[in-house]
């Protein structure tokens, strides 16, 4: 089976090494760059710091490095993995499937009261985890130090899709939502988009999967969890999960 793969080609390695081993074909169609933001926080000291996502913590050393902080948390065990590859130990994470609501569900996040917390995270993003914080009077703020803008489409992209619109037996791995829509528009320049609805994709959460549908895509798998190994489980099971 063609596996079209649009994760940034920084963080694809991994993935593509998997399904080729499991006996499908990885087709590489990065939809996304990240990019390093200048950003300075507002404090020099926070008695809690959040990261959202591994590329938070590879861009965010840095400025972590300059500040003083009391606790650190994550959203899920990647980062926490990321983190704790650079010899940082983290306080807290969700243990199952990561998430803000799941993060704000900790105790240990909970009892957070009054404090100055500072997140890391890339420009936009979703306003749950400060919504949730701020109900017990914590003044939070966002550094934002990455930004995710549209690949310039390459000979690659155009190869890659050539290639993969040849065949019916083929699957789309998708991340984020942001992912699906640098997938939408290069798709479209490309003059794809339409004959690519066609195939199911896989993504990591079932709110992915939502915007996928009301995009017009029309089997969207998901994964037991955002392992790189639980993509490569859907694809092998496909035929037998239930979406």
């Amino acid at each position: 089976m063609k596996v079209l793969l649009t994760r940034p080609l920084a963080q694809v390695k991994t993935l593509e090494s998997l399904v080729n081993n499991n006996g499908h074909q990885s087709l590489l169609f990065p939809t996304l760059e990240v990019q390093a933001v200048d950003a300075i926080p507002q404090r020099d000291q926070y008695d809690a710091v959040i990261f959202i996502s591994a590329n938070a913590v590879e861009y965010g050393m840095k400025i972590l490095a300059e500040i003083r902080y009391s606790k650190i948390f994550t959203v899920g065990i990647a980062t926490a993995k990321k983190l704790n590859s650079y010899g940082i130990t983290v306080d807290d994470f969700p243990k199952h499937k990561p998430s803000s609501e799941a993060l704000l569900a900790l105790d240990s996040v909970a009892k957070l009261q009054k404090k100055n917390i500072l997140i890391f995270r890339g420009k936009g993003g979703r306003e749950t985890l400060r919504i949730g914080l701020e109900k017990t009077d914590n003044r939070v703020e966002y550094v934002e130090v990455y930004d995710r803008v549209i690949c310039a489409i390459t000979l690659r992209h155009k190869k890659s899709l050539q290639e993969f619109l040849t065949t019916d037996q083929g699957i789309i791995s998708v991340t984020s939502n942001e992912n699906l829509d640098g997938l939408i528009a290069l798709a479209n320049q490309l003059e794809g988009l339409e004959q690519l609805k066609t195939y199911p994709l896989v993504v990591l959460s079932k709110r992915i999967q939502d915007y996928a549908l009301s995009l017009g895509f029309l089997r969207v798998l998901i994964t037991p969890d955002i392992s790189d190994q639980a993509i490569v489980t859907v694809l092998v099971n496909m035929d037998t999960l239930d979406n």
